[in-house]
């Protein structure tokens, strides 16, 4: 008889003692709470250019490149990554000591020209690659690029309008 009373009783008690101890541990922080906006941006913006590359891959499989202009793409390609490694290497070491916190303004000023450099030669590849097309794989590319452009478009206006439509905190 003792028993019955006491054991519903101390039941009740220990669940609601674990059930404060689940509460509590599921509200303590993760050290990951502390990541800024930006680093959110930086993943959006990792796999949209993963989305990109997908979408640049179809755009040249519907331009039906032949085998040779696939090899003198690979190779304008191949040509150009090796020629960088070096300047990209400067700027990953420059990443890390930014990130350590040991990064000077003169090794800003520094990566901020070997940004430039990487930016013009990304624009000199591209432009090789593009006179490996014919004139009507051209226009091709033209129009893709051109319907992309516009999808980004209404992309960011879909995008401002939910901002927009949210209540302000």
């Amino acid at each position: 008889m003792f028993l019955k009373k006491i054991l519903p009783t101390s039941i009740g008690l220990v669940l609601t003692l674990a059930g404060s101890v689940l509460a509590q541990q599921t509200t303590t922080t993760p050290s990951n709470v502390n990541r800024t906006r930006t680093d959110g941006a930086r993943r959006r913006g990792l796999k949209q250019r993963r989305l990109d590359k997908r979408e640049m891959r179809a755009g040249l499989q519907q331009l039906n490149l032949t085998d040779e202009q696939k090899k003198q793409r690979r190779a304008i390609m191949e040509s150009h990554l090796s020629a960088l490694k070096s300047q990209r290497d400067q700027l990953f070491e420059m990443r890390q000591r930014r990130l350590e916190g040991s990064l000077t303004a003169e090794d800003r000023e520094k990566a901020r020209s070997i940004r430039q450099q990487l930016r013009a030669s990304m624009t000199d590849m591209r432009s090789q690659m593009r006179n490996t097309l014919t004139t009507e794989q051209r226009s091709q590319l033209d129009a893709l690029q051109e319907q992309r452009k516009q999808r980004r478009q209404e992309m960011m206006e879909q995008r401002q309008e939910f901002r927009r439509s949210r209540p302000q905190e």
